[in-house]
């Protein structure tokens, strides 16, 4: 099956759990419609990321094990919109892992401003989508939680993403060191994890969003 196919295939699955969802919270009664005035309109805040794009990545090498050692590599996503104003999606690329392919689709909901985030890949998601994280932003910054499992252990997930169309410069020793031109970096993305239901968090991965219309993920 070509990439585009699974793609839709994606769209499909994401679609009918979004539906289903909806049809078992909110009846054609349901009272929140009331309030969807007053409901901030968040439904164009991911359109920063259409596009083509160079990421920066330090991952933490091992999760939940008091790991300090970090892995910097580059890979390349591209962002774009779902029809209808359902949402949007991209495509993200590694060598990392061989021959990796991820997808996320966001689906927005007007009633509650809120997103929900969905993940799966070609590598270690066995075919099924993870778990989403919901959240919206403030200002911005998003945060986005969500309860998933980690070898095993019940977990909450946590994505923070932080916005700054005019670009952030490379502070730390990692993003120096793959941005060593110093371009804007448009968002930045992090993901923690959670054993105690959010009382303390390890932030496991950092990736930067940079664009580029010619990106080579990098191992």
């Amino acid at each position: 099956m070509s990439t585009r196919a699974a793609f839709i295939d994606v769209i499909v699955a994401v679609a009918v759990i979004g539906i289903c969802t909806s049809i078992s919270v909110a009846g054609p009664g349901d009272s929140t419609g009331a309030q969807s005035a007053a409901v901030r309109d968040g439904s164009h805040d991911f359109d920063f990321i259409y596009g083509k794009w160079r990421m920066p990545n330090h991952r933490l090498k091992k999760r939940l094990a008091g790991s300090h050692e970090w892995d910097d590599f580059i890979t390349c996503d591209e962002g774009s919109s779902l029809p209808g104003g359902i949402g949007d999606t991209d495509y993200w690329k590694a060598s990392y892992w061989k021959d990796f392919v991820g997808v996320t689709v966001r689906t927005y909901d007007p009633k509650t401003s809120l997103w929900r985030i969905y993940w799966v890949d070609n590598t270690f998601s066995g075919g099924v989508i993870q778990p989403p994280v919901v959240g919206k932003f403030e200002g911005n910054v998003g945060i986005f939680e969500g309860p998933d499992t980690f070898n095993g252990m019940p977990i909450t997930v946590r994505y923070t993403w932080t916005v700054n169309p005019k670009g952030f410069q490379a502070s730390a020793d990692w993003e120096q060191a793959l941005n060593p031109k110093r371009l804007p970096i448009v968002a930045k993305w992090e993901q923690a994890f959670s054993t105690d239901k959010g009382k303390t968090w390890e932030t496991n991965w950092y990736n930067e969003f940079i664009h580029d219309d010619n990106c080579t993920p990098t191992p």
